[in-house]
């Protein structure tokens, strides 16, 4: 018993004098692209699952087919934990178009990394994330009347379809690319 309390009491000790393991991501002096590297890479190191999302997203693609886009946002929130890059730029695409630009860059940034560990955008992203906007206009009628008037405010005289698409260039304007 005095060999157990003395084992008991050594362990307490070495607990105490133990260095705080490291929880948040490493702080990173240089231009901003690297911090938001740094970022994503924490976040996917820590957070991201062994899975592939492929179910998930391919039920969000049904989803938003049939006009369900509530459930869809759902399906494609799952997709992006398992760190499937296309569900992650449909929740940047969301979020810039709910004007949330912070998450807008890390759901971005983490799908740039998941694709390309270098942090390197490829050349086909902008263009998927302007079919994706397309959609999610299309989802959202209330988003998209907004973006569309705002447009409208800074170039008076666009036709619709010229409005829709200064819309979705704005939406992407949001998304900075991860390296200059």
């Amino acid at each position: 018993m005095l060999l157990g309390l003395v084992l008991l009491v050594a362990k307490l000790v070495d607990d105490s004098t133990a260095k705080p393991t490291e929880t948040g991501p490493p702080v990173v002096t240089g231009p901003p692209w690297e911090n938001r590297v740094e970022s994503a890479r924490h976040f996917m190191k820590l957070h991201l699952t062994s899975g592939t999302g492929d179910e998930h997203y391919q039920e969000a693609q049904r989803r938003l087919a049939t006009g369900m886009e509530a459930i869809a946002d759902e399906s494609i929130k799952r997709a992006s934990h398992y760190g499937h890059h296309q569900a992650l730029l449909h929740l940047a695409v969301i979020h810039a178009m709910e004007k949330e630009s912070d998450r807008a860059r890390w759901a971005f940034d983490t799908a740039v990394l998941v694709v390309n560990p270098a942090g390197t955008e490829p050349d086909d992203f902008r263009p998927t994330m302007a079919g994706i906007a397309l959609v999610w206009l299309e989802a959202r009628p209330w988003r998209a009347e907004q973006w569309e008037k705002a447009v409208c405010r800074e170039h008076p005289g666009l036709s619709g379809s010229q409005i829709r698409a200064k819309a979705i260039e704005a939406i992407l304007e949001t998304i900075p690319p991860l390296k200059p």
